[in-house]
């Protein structure tokens, strides 16, 4: 039953916030989506790892990629999330628990949520951790990978956590997940 509830508690509030994404966000940009507080406030109540973003592509045909990366004894391997093809705008959301990584994308057309085994837990594998996200936005280039999110695990760090999270590769962690993205559109025939 939570599960249905955070979706339909998401789906609502990704909605509102698609009702203005055109109006905000200029072509080939990712952004933060923006929710209101009291969105905020029940999101928070549910999972306060939950995050939003929202794209808007130029006119053509698009490909999405989300890849999740995985860190065990300091070794990175990426597992494809999702492949397929991009509305011209759209919000989706990224839920990591400690078993699994949530998409949820919302389209014009319907919400779809995707979800794939997480092998490792890094807040109770790690000493020390981070958890951070694309919160300004960035400019989508075709073909380049965009880091939305990196939770990073030390087992006994006394250095202090790095800032540059989006090089979560080379972070130095033991343990780690980290969510990228790439937007590849496709040649005309």
């Amino acid at each position: 039953m939570p599960k249905k509830l955070l979706l339909l508690v998401l789906t609502l509030a990704l909605a509102a916030g698609l009702c203005g994404c055109e109006k905000g966000l200029e072509p080939m940009q990712l952004q933060a989506a923006p929710v209101s507080e009291e969105t905020r406030q029940v999101l928070d109540l549910i999972d306060n790892e939950l995050t939003l973003w929202e794209y808007r592509l130029n006119d053509g045909t698009y490909t999405m990629v989300v890849d999740l990366w995985v860190c065990q004894d300091g070794r990175w391997e990426k597992t494809n999330l999702l492949t397929g093809p991009a509305a011209g705008q759209a919000e989706f959301a990224m839920r990591l628990t400690a078993s699994q990584a949530e998409l949820i994308i919302l389209e014009e057309t319907g919400t779809t949520r995707y979800a794939i085994p997480c092998p490792v837990d890094v807040t109770s594998e790690s000493g020390v951790c981070s958890y951070s996200s694309l919160t300004s936005g960035s400019t989508i280039s075709s073909g380049a990978e965009i880091p939305l999110l990196a939770r990073l695990g030390w087992d006994n760090s006394t250095d202090p956590v790095p800032t540059d999270w989006q090089n979560f590769q080379d972070s130095g962690c033991d343990t780690g997940v980290a969510v990228t993205v790439i937007f590849t559109e496709e040649a005309a025939a």
